[in-house]
């Protein structure tokens, strides 16, 4: 972008920042995965080495999801799971710091759409031994943020190796008819939205989710700043909004 078109979108920017505080949260700079989760009081010696443990792990799991993906003749997928992004991969590595160091009993995911995230969340429980499970929610006919939809006769997070299933339940249907009723007299230890990113749902997603949440307990949303959904609810709840890319976390009091 030239020097002029630069100058002509500052006023428009600082426009959006006025109007959506989030903007400048952002702009102060973001966290890494680490940087963010120490900030958010877990022990950050333990967190470095998980680090290293994900760094040792990660590309095993991403080219057995690319693999996966080849066999059923999925190359956008395929090709997806192995060319990821820096950004991408410290968002992984959130999820699976997060569950290794908080060792939970139950995280919730909505939104797993292939199920590269959700592998990572599984794999981190299994990591932990004990009873650890993950619950993911989601729509028959799911896409991704691109609108791409998942392969013809898939189901939501067709990528979770099979090993890991044991640890998995998928939930389909609207969240808002799913959601409350299946939390219903459970305690979650993690909260990963990552489902439609309209500031109502992603508001209704985090209630839900903030009433059943244990102390302590991480909440974890994607696409922070397409709305100002997890600006308001940190704001209101007078939690930490942390940010690593596009991905934002805070935790329960």
């Amino acid at each position: 972008m030239t020097l002029a078109r630069k100058a002509a979108r500052l006023p428009s920017i600082a426009r959006d920042g006025w109007r959506y505080p989030a903007l400048r949260v952002r702009a102060r700079g973001e966290d890494t995965a680490i940087g963010a989760l120490a900030a958010l009081g877990l022990p950050e010696p333990e967190l470095r080495e998980l680090a290293h443990e994900f760094e040792r792990v990660a590309q095993r799991l991403y080219e057995e999801l690319a693999e996966t993906a080849r066999e059923a003749g999925d190359e956008l997928a395929a090709t997806r799971a192995a060319g990821r992004s820096a950004s991408s991969e410290e968002g992984k590595k959130l999820l699976y710091v997060s569950v290794r160091a908080l060792r939970p009993r139950l995280v919730v995911e909505t939104g797993p759409f292939n199920g590269a995230s959700s592998t990572f969340l599984l794999h981190a429980l299994e990591e932990n031994g004990g009873d650890g499970r993950l619950v993911s929610f989601d729509v028959l006919d799911a896409r991704d943020a691109l609108d791409v939809p998942i392969p013809e006769g898939r189901e939501p997070a067709w990528l979770v190796p099979h090993e890991l299933r044991h640890r998995f339940e998928l939930v389909l249907g609207d969240t808002r008819q799913t959601l409350r009723r299946r939390l219903e007299g459970e305690t979650v230890d993690l909260f990963f939205h990552d489902s439609l990113h309209t500031t109502r749902h992603m508001l209704f997603e985090f209630r839900v989710a903030w009433r059943r949440l244990r102390r302590g307990g991480v909440l974890v949303s994607d696409d922070v700043f397409w709305n100002p959904a997890f600006w308001l609810f940190t704001r209101v709840h007078r939690v930490p909004f942390r940010h690593i890319g596009t991905m934002g976390v805070t935790r329960k009091p």
